[in-house]
């Protein structure tokens, strides 16, 4: 019958923990054991001194006569012994000297302390204030957690012959596990998991706590610990506190607004609980309440729901006036890798959100989420994906952001309490200013919204050199180059980008797009398949500045000329006119009256009750309507800020391709038009302005 073997013995590494250390221990110590000639050293108790010169022998005597004669060793014999099984512990633990094993160690326990010592956790009085940093890690098990619980406690326990005093006696026995111990090692464990956790587990299992120990019961928790997290969860829901702001006219047929609720009733009878009977309901509701109160309670209920309750002449619209004031929500621009971002700062939400198309895009990883939220209304629950974890940058500084995944919202990010707290982010309204950690301030919105309307701006079309970093850099394929921007651009702002093609530079990167500088800084990828070297302080790309399509100027004449044409019929013989009632007060003067007359006569056909509309002098109108969901929104389009020899140019080279068939418009084809992106005009060696479309953001949508 062949014997039994251990496992194979392997080498301590650099990272251990208590309980793989003891692993490697008990095995180490079991393989040694089963040679006779090392058995004698692992027994507790035996000593030897330091190998000197003086104390070759280390203090070891020659076997006495009770020794059998068979297994009789001479003290150097025994010294070989004890050199040949040190060195094998060595061997094992590179970690250690060798000389700290085999010429200062004393005994086999000392040796142990010293690897103990080199990981951290020997064992000392101190090493148990350890037990205060534990905590539960990410994607760590609950079971995993209770075992490193269980583990040092175990480890730390005092044990005879030991270096640790308890008031000032070294026990004479090992320590063993306590009841009360375990119980406590539970509790721990109950509460790093949530700290609400221990409180359910009392009502949940007050039964059976009345005749069993906490610890006992641990199995059964084990079992039922996700119900019992999703009931907390589902208790505590998060309210995200947030009212959208849409101009639309004012519903007058809109009845009483539910209103906000601050936080869930718990359901408490105090009669039950002082009884010890279950208490998980209204008193109202309670049987043990007597029939008069219960009728009482009834009656204060009505009464109060009556005085509570809006009258409807309370309730009745007066006025449409909109004079409530609005502001915009603080907002500002952080970098994810190469993406711009915009975080929309809500002091009334308890939780921070993501769109979930907006996670999609940038590529975060979704993780599964017991969470739960609930809109401003308190009632109505948010389409939860999942939550998400990453880091955000903005002027050299790391923002952590922890939110959950949703469906339905009208933001990117949704930046709540806890992300301003972690991140210490601190609003000022009254001065659109934000201030992150008191080192970075962000202005948003405008103070004076009149000063930077579109009317008072004076539109530029210059285009700005982008200068490369003072030292030369090689960005990969599918990395991304972080660059500075002129002085003279604002920080936040969205930018039209161009290669900068000269004689002395050929290459096509970056292509043509549109790019979101955040703090004065613009991060390109390399969306090409080879790297690209970038010179110290070169110029190697050119950026304008951009407009929306509502405020593109206006075409140039030679562009397109319609033709002006009266398109009403005023050859008409129609009275219509005359249904419409001129100055009813009698506030004008004759002549004015006189003119409204001559005008509404002039164009009695427009009060015709067969009105025919637009007589289609210049073509039909078309229009596409998409009443379905489009993920991501749709993009504001934009265009760069060319000067009007451009815009011809540009213009004319779009006739020609639609004359050549390669343009068609969308409703000739039957596409409807979701995503707009702007056309360049990039400027070759050989003096020539072709047309490129910016669609590198359709590929990644």
């Amino acid at each position: 019958m062949a014997g039994t073997r251990a496992p194979k013995q392997w080498s301590l590494s650099k990272v251990e923990t208590i309980t793989s250390f003891e692993a490697w221990r008990q095995n180490l110590q079991y393989t040694l054991s089963l040679d006779q000639n090392f058995a004698a050293f692992l027994v507790d108790g035996f000593t030897w001194l330091k190998k000197t010169n003086a104390n070759p022998l280390r203090g070891i005597a020659d076997d006495g006569e009770a020794v059998a004669e068979a297994n009789r060793r001479t003290a150097a014999q025994k010294c070989t012994h004890l050199d040949l099984m040190l060195g094998q512990i060595a061997n094992y633990c590179p970690i250690i000297s060798r000389n700290t094993i085999i010429k200062n160690s004393t005994s086999i326990n000392s040796i142990w302390q010293s690897i103990r010592l080199h990981y951290g956790f020997q064992s000392t009085g101190g090493h148990f204030l350890d037990f205060n940093s534990i905590f539960l890690e990410p994607d760590e098990r609950p079971e995993d957690l209770f075992q490193r619980l269980a583990s040092f406690i175990e480890d730390n326990m005092l044990r005879a012959g030991g270096n640790i005093h308890h008031h000032g006696e070294v026990p004479e026995a090992d320590e063993e596990l306590s009841p009360s111990l375990e119980n406590l090692i539970v509790l721990t464990w109950l509460r790093l998991i949530n700290r609400d956790l221990p409180n359910l587990v009392k009502q949940r299992y007050g039964t059976e706590l009345r005749s069993k120990t906490l610890a006992s019961l641990k199995p059964e928790i084990s079992q039922a610990l996700d119900s019992l997290l999703d009931e907390i969860h589902s208790a505590t829901d998060a309210k995200v506190l947030r009212a959208s702001i849409k101009d639309k006219h004012f519903d007058r047929s809109a009845k009483k607004t539910g209103s906000i609720r601050t936080g869930r009733q718990i359901k408490c009878c105090i009669l039950c609980k002082q009884a010890g009977r279950p208490s998980q309901h209204f008193l109202s509701t309670c049987k043990y309440l007597p029939d008069e109160d219960k009728q009482y309670m009834s009656r204060v209920r009505q009464s109060y729901c009556t005085e509570v309750g809006d009258s409807p002449s309370k309730l009745r619209v007066v006025s449409a006036l909109r004079r409530v004031s609005t502001k915009q929500s603080p907002y500002f621009k952080a970098f994810y890798k190469h993406f711009p971002l915009e975080l929309t700062l809500d002091t009334g939400a308890e939780v921070s959100m993501i769109k979930a198309s907006s996670a999609d895009y940038i590529g975060v990883t979704i993780k599964k989420s017991n969470h739960s939220a609930l809109q401003a209304d308190g009632v109505t629950p948010l389409n939860i994906v999942g939550e998400c974890h990453f880091t955000l940058s903005r002027d050299g500084i790391e923002l952590q952001l922890e939110a959950l995944v949703v469906n339905d919202l009208d933001v990117d990010i949704l930046a709540g309490i806890p992300f301003m707290s972690s991140n210490d982010i601190a609003i000022f309204p009254s001065k659109h200013k934000i201030v992150i950690r008191d080192k970075v301030t962000v202005m948003y919105g405008s103070p004076n919204e009149e000063l930077n309307s579109s009317n008072t701006r004076v539109r530029r079309t210059q285009a700005f050199l982008i200068r490369a970093p003072s030292a030369s850099s090689v960005v990969w394929p599918g990395c991304y180059g972080e660059y500075d921007i002129p002085s003279e651009i604002e920080s936040d702002c969205i930018l039209a980008i161009e290669p900068h093609t000269d004689a002395s530079r050929t290459k096509d990167w970056p292509s043509p797009q549109i790019a979101q500088s955040v703090a004065g800084k613009i991060r390109i990828v390399n969306n090409t398949s080879v790297p690209q070297f970038i010179q110290r302080n070169e110029h190697f790309c050119r950026v304008r500045l951009t407009t929306t399509i509502d405020n593109a100027p206006e075409a140039p004449d030679n562009i397109r000329d319609i033709k002006t044409t009266n398109y009403i019929d005023s050859t008409h013989t129609s009275q219509f006119f005359k249904q419409v009632s001129v100055d009813p007060d009698n506030l004008l003067s004759p002549d004015l009256q006189t003119q409204f007359n001559e005008l509404l006569r002039k164009f009695s056909e427009v009060f015709s009750p067969n009105f025919k509309g637009y007589n289609g002098e210049i073509g039909p109108f078309e229009a596409s309507v998409n009443m379905g969901p489009v993920q991501p929104p749709q993009r504001k389009g934009r265009m760069p800020q060319y000067s009007k020899n451009n815009l011809v140019e540009l213009q004319n080279k779009f006739d020609e391709l639609e004359c050549k068939g390669v343009f068609r418009k969308p409703e000739d084809v039957g596409i409807s038009v979701e995503y707009i992106n702007p056309s360049f005009l990039v400027k070759k060696s050989f003096r020539w302005f072709p047309t490129c479309n910016s669609i590198c953001r359709c590929w990644q949508i």
